[in-house]
């Protein structure tokens, strides 16, 4: 007996050969092995047999229509849309396409067209029971519940058995408050449909979202002896394991779902995308790597991979898998978003940014993919790309619009809390810190955010009690553990700190940052021979260590050794020439003995190896400004320093004063008074803003800033040119004898 396979394989050939010159008939043959493939749950082998349809026949409407439910299975909503639009411009009669489009339309916030569609269809069929689904869903949205439920209401009045009406009908009721119809609703639903292992994994999922675990993991149980290759109800199962701390058991559903349904994505990707959403990278990427190999085709696999090499820094594979993508379709948004990520981790920002632009180009403009997750993550990385440019308003901008597309996006609120944090804007910081901890409570990131913006605000006790909560999660985290440090110096406790990172560093005797830390912790003592053994077992850990070089610089200048401070920084600067610190601290140094040439030079030296530095674009402008060197030159540093930190009034202070030197009065007065408002009582930026007022024709206001910096102690030289200005501008009373004419 031959091999059924074979066979079957031997029809197949045979049936295409008879239709090899009637399009029509191969078109049908095509579009029937699709459906026969979409029964059996194998969505991607449909997708190539509606795609091969419609090659032979680009108009055939209900192959693109086939298409688009296999992508919407597939979860690829933008594909899905794509063709639902043409299914629908092709044959304008498809209702069912055309309610499925309404459906996206009401997902993408288009509710009067959704509407539209849905009456249109009504007008014809009033007893159509997906168009009254659809006007519910768009009321629902609106905020009309009672249309809503009555527009459910009637769907299922129209069809008792149709699950997903009493499932709607119960959300409207749960979003009015309404718990005890919603329980209702499902009850009616499996009072219907007994069978049914949707109606009880609904169930199952409202009572989860009452924190009813126990009836919850029942209705879940139900539904799976109901249906044992239902995939839903599993992967509710799995929520409530996590949610009652049960991981081993989840781990578990998830391991598991690839033989329950080995074809359907949801099934065979739920392991993959259970160890992401723990952060368990490694093991994702294993899973990750098993899963294509099973399923060469999938590109949602694929992109999870890429994304996954790229946040294990593995770029080089990244880029591989990418270039895969991008020859296939160079336009595509996914592609394009991944060589934005793999330009970033490169340095290329310029171009990244290029790159993510295009991605959101290739985002169809259609309203109804507003709410596209793929939109907000290109979103997100091009304000990465361009905060690294330089451009934090614009990286604002774009962390704004991924929010407004994906309000679950804490990366974005992360980042915007962080950008806040800089510009000195702290409750806005906590506030989305707070948004961010709202959604995932373990959100080191976040917690660190906030206690440096609570620390910043005088609320040392609220910050520490933050600092303490990251710590207890991770011990030798090192942003936190700085912070710490940095706030015992100030109240006094450096003992405190020296114990506890004492006791850290035998856990941890590899970790150079860690001896780093002790070493500031005793130098904050004023235990100096123990701070110089820190430092220089955390050199000895990592000789590029550039805070280690300048803390041993520190030690060395605090013994009354100079010269062996200096030594210290230069032998810095050789093991790691790209480190900013050291150069700054040797500056300082020259600047401290007035060799200001040196300091000159160091700084010229420094930017060459750092281009993209805005400090020392700042400060070779100001030496240039102050001791020798071309004003416009220094105008144009200055100018570029501000561009890639306009918030830092440091650089708003030094381009002013180089709009001073240049003659540019009033553009000096608008930069330095900028630094005022941010920074009162910085006698430095008061001089510079009288010194410009003054030069600007404004004796008034000269006085005050001029009077405002020798009260707040200016530097003496300072003080001397303030005094100067000051008596240009009200000349002392006359010392001269009086001469009394005679009467």
């Amino acid at each position: 007996m031959p091999n059924r396979k074979w066979t079957l394989l031997l029809a197949v050939v045979m049936l295409l050969a008879a239709c090899r010159g009637d399009p029509n008939k191969r078109k049908l043959v095509f579009l029937n092995s699709g459906e026969k493939y979409f029964k059996e749950g194998r969505y991607q082998a449909a997708t190539i047999e509606f795609h091969n349809a419609i090659k032979v026949d680009p108009k055939f409407d209900e192959a693109h229509y086939q298409l688009a439910r296999a992508y919407l299975r597939l979860g690829v909503q933008r594909e899905a849309y794509l063709e639902l639009r043409q299914a629908v411009t092709l044959n304008p009669k498809n209702v069912d396409a055309q309610l499925d489009l309404a459906s996206f339309l009401v997902a993408g916030q288009q509710y009067g067209q959704a509407k539209e569609i849905a009456e249109k269809i009504l007008a014809a069929d009033p007893k159509n029971v997906r168009a009254h689904a659809v006007r519910g869903a768009a009321f629902a949205a609106l905020h009309d519940l009672p249309s809503a439920v009555q527009e459910f209401q009637k769907a299922i009045e129209l069809d008792p058995q149709r699950v997903e009406n009493y499932r709607d009908l119960a959300s409207v009721y749960s979003m009015a408050g309404q718990a005890s119809e919603a329980e209702a609703a499902l009850k009616k639903a499996i009072e219907a449909n007994p069978k049914s292992a949707d109606a009880a994994a609904w169930l199952g999922q409202f009572y989860l979202s009452q924190r009813k675990t126990a009836e919850a993991e029942n209705e879940m149980q139900l539904a799976i002896k109901l249906d044992p290759h239902a995939v839903a109800p599993r992967l509710s199962l799995a929520v409530v394991y996590l949610a009652t701390r049960r991981v081993a058991e989840a781990e578990k559903v998830y391991a598991e779902l690839k033989s329950v349904a080995p074809d359907d994505p949801q099934a065979y990707q739920a392991l993959a995308r259970f160890y992401l959403a723990t952060r368990q990278r490694e093991k994702a990427l294993t899973e990750l790597q098993a899963v294509l190999k099973l399923k060469p085709r999938d590109s949602a696999v694929k992109e999870l991979l890429i994304g996954t090499l790229l946040d294990l820094n593995r770029v080089q594979e990244a880029t591989t898998l990418n270039q895969e993508i991008l020859k296939a379709d160079p336009g595509n948004p996914r592609g394009l978003l991944f060589q934005g990520r793999i330009l970033i981790s490169q340095g290329k920002y310029d171009e990244a940014v290029k790159d993510l632009e295009k991605a959101l180009k290739a985002h169809p403009p259609d309203k109804a993919l507003k709410a596209d997750p793929g939109a907000a993550a290109v979103y997100y990385f091009l304000g990465v790309a361009q905060g690294l440019q330089g451009s934090p308003d614009l990286a604002r901008s774009s962390w704004l619009q991924a929010l407004q597309l994906n309000s679950q996006m804490t990366e974005a609120q992360v980042a915007l809390a962080g950008l806040d944090l800089k510009r000195g804007q702290y409750d806005e910081a906590l506030n989305f810190a707070a948004d961010a901890l709202k959604r995932n409570p373990n959100l080191l990131s976040a917690s660190l955010i906030s206690a440096n913006a609570l620390l910043a605000k005088g609320d040392t006790k609220k910050g520490e009690a933050l600092l303490e909560s990251v710590l207890q999660h991770d011990p030798a985290s090192i942003p936190a553990l700085t912070m710490l440090v940095n706030l015992y110096g100030r109240q006094k406790r450096a003992r405190e700190a020296a114990q506890r990172l004492s006791k850290l560093v035998q856990q941890n005797p590899q970790n150079a940052s860690l001896f780093y830390l002790l070493g500031v912790a005793y130098f904050d003592e004023a235990d100096l021979p123990k701070a110089e053994a820190s430092v220089r077992q955390a050199l000895a850990l990592d000789p590029q260590h550039s805070g280690a070089c300048v803390l041993l610089a520190g030690i060395h200048n605090a013994q009354g050794s100079a010269e062996k401070a200096k030594a210290d920084l230069e032998e810095g600067i050789r093991r790691s020439p790209n480190g900013i610190l050291t150069y700054l601290a040797l500056e300082g140094a020259y600047e401290k003995e007035g060799n200001w040439e040196e300091a000159k030079k160091l700084c010229e030296k420094a930017h060459q190896t750092n281009p993209d530095s805005a400090v020392l674009d700042n400060n070779l402008a100001y030496l240039y400004l102050e001791h020798g060197g071309d004003a416009k030159a220094a105008l144009a540093l200055a100018q570029t320093a501000k561009q890639k930190a306009p918030d830092a009034v440091q650089m708003s202070d030094t381009l002013g004063w180089a709009y001073y030197k240049t003659g540019s009065f009033e553009l000096a007065v608008n930069q330095l008074e900028e630094c005022v408002r941010k920074a009162p009582r910085r006698p430095l930026f008061e001089y510079h803003l009288g010194m410009a007022y003054m030069a600007d024709g404004r004796p008034d206001s000269a006085k005050k800033y001029l009077q405002a910096a020798l009260q707040d102690h200016a530097d003496p030289a300072d003080a001397a040119s303030a005094k100067e200005a000051l008596n240009k501008l009200s000349p002392p009373p006359s010392t001269a004898p009086v001469l009394h004419l005679p009467e």
